[in-house]
């Protein structure tokens, strides 16, 4: 399987949009989910490697190769896109076995081969409607077996999982799961980082056409390199609060002191707490492992519950602050509280630039 590889690849629209020069290496066998907010260049990304957007600096390499001048149809990928992009004169049948037809496979043979990928993709019961008869997650459906029949070494997903119906998408997320285990080389951008985390090997973290880490998704959600992969990643994201590190052993927040479990060097910082390292305080914790907080409201979400919080006065803006609980009790709106966080899980970042403090760097 194909090795993908960017060397000073940009990408920049009229507005500002696009990708910055970037070196970036996909390994063979590899699921990478590409993440980040809209108009951070997930989709500039697998559109170069498709080929349908041409570098304005750089080189793309597929298993060593330089593909710049090299069209869509010979780079040897599948490509799925948000919008399906189907041939609206065309059946699902005939869309589905479009690449094979084009790659000249006789039509008893291509017909076999529809019929399996269809069943893979639980479209079989519509291979006779055109697009305009079916609805947007089927479209996506047809694309995907579209992009998949030839066996491509690389399949790329552009927002692949848009429209498509919550029940039919778990099935869907195997079958990519199952290209992968099968040695297809996959990228698959998308908006959703709990896709993103549910389904790649590695994330590649977008913002403003600037990667900001690339790592396993669980490294990325437990050692963030900067203050916005740690609030990109999670649902909700991690709090993020400013401080300064006092006495080189305490974190000041507020009124409130926390002990750190390592020293670092006085000054300012941006204090990183993740919902699920908060709970709500029992009289012996430590004074010292304690915020005191004010109730804004409570998400009730069946297993479990989001309470916001904030902390000063009712008029000092202080940022909206999220507690994970399953608790069955939780505050009630305006509640005076206080919040045990779990000071070995704190993160740390710099002020100004938003990088995560390690005790390397200090």
């Amino acid at each position: 399987m194909p090795t993908i590889e960017f060397r000073n690849v940009s990408k920049i629209y009229e507005g500002g949009d696009g990708l910055h020069p970037t070196d970036l290496l996909i390994g063979a066998d590899e699921f990478v989910a590409v993440v980040g907010p809209s108009g951070s260049g997930k989709s500039t990304i697998i559109r170069l490697i498709a080929g349908l957007e041409r570098p304005d600096t750089g080189e793309i390499l597929i298993d060593g190769d330089v593909v710049n001048d090299i069209p869509t149809h010979a780079r040897g990928v599948g490509m799925v896109v948000t919008t399906g992009a189907l041939y609206s004169t065309l059946t699902a049948e005939a869309n589905i076995g479009f690449p094979l037809r084009i790659a000249g496979i006789r039509a008893a043979d291509r017909k076999g081969r529809v019929r399996k990928t269809a069943s893979r993709f639980s479209v079989a019961s519509i291979l006779g409607r055109k697009p305009s008869e079916i609805s947007v997650g089927e479209r996506q459906l047809v694309a995907t077996g579209r992009a998949t029949i030839r066996d491509t070494p690389i399949v790329l997903f552009d927002e692949a999982l848009t429209g498509i119906d919550p029940h039919r998408r778990e099935s869907v997320k195997n079958e990519l799961r199952t290209l992968h285990r099968e040695g297809h080389t996959v990228l698959f951008a998308t908006n959703s980082q709990d896709e993103a985390m549910a389904m790649s090997t590695r994330l590649v973290i977008l913002e403003a056409g600037r990667i900001q880490q690339i790592a396993a998704p669980l490294d990325a959600y437990r050692e963030p390199a900067n203050a916005f992969v740690a609030g990109f990643l999670g649902d909700p994201g991690m709090n993020l609060l400013a401080g300064s590190v006092v006495g080189q052993d305490r974190l000041a927040i507020g009124d409130d002191e926390l002990e750190l479990p390592a020293s670092r060097d006085p000054g300012p910082v941006l204090v990183g707490i993740r919902p699920e390292h908060v709970r709500i305080a029992r009289p012996s914790t430590p004074f010292r492992r304690c915020l005191h907080a004010r109730t804004i409201h409570v998400e009730r979400l069946g297993a479990e519950n989001i309470i916001h919080v904030a902390f000063g006065s009712a008029d000092s803006g202080s940022v909206d602050f999220k507690v994970r609980s399953r608790d069955r009790n939780v505050p009630i709106q305006g509640e005076d509280i206080e919040l045990e966080i779990e000071t070995e899980n704190v993160l740390l970042f710099e002020s100004d630039t938003g990088q995560r403090i390690t005790s390397d760097s200090r």
